[in-house]
């Protein structure tokens, strides 16, 4: 491994790890409101177009750590849509309560 490939996959593993605190905290606090789903699908997208590129390439520093982005990716979105659901599941409750 020469000095670039390491820059390769270090740059890779703090890409994938910064998304780690927002999955986190999105876990812990279930508040997603300020995360938006549309830059979550954006973000997805890329990540696959990326993978695919790098894949072809035999760029394996990009593909190895964007896949783990990608999983990390995945699971915000289905925190996100899971929170949406809750809220809609509250709001729909509440308006069916007899004051």
């Amino acid at each position: 491994m020469d000095i670039y490939e390491l820059c390769g996959y270090s740059a890779g593993i703090l890409f994938a790890s910064s998304l780690i605190p927002q999955v986190y905290k999105s876990f812990k606090t279930k508040e997603l409101n300020d995360i938006s789903i549309i830059w979550q699908l954006i973000f997805i997208l890329a990540l696959v177009l990326g993978i695919i590129y790098s894949y072809h390439n035999d760029l394996k520093p990009i593909y190895i750590c964007s896949f783990i982005e990608l999983l990390l990716m995945i699971i915000l979105l289905l925190l996100k849509i899971n929170s949406i659901i809750i809220c809609k599941n509250k709001i729909n409750t509440e308006n069916n309560e007899i004051p």
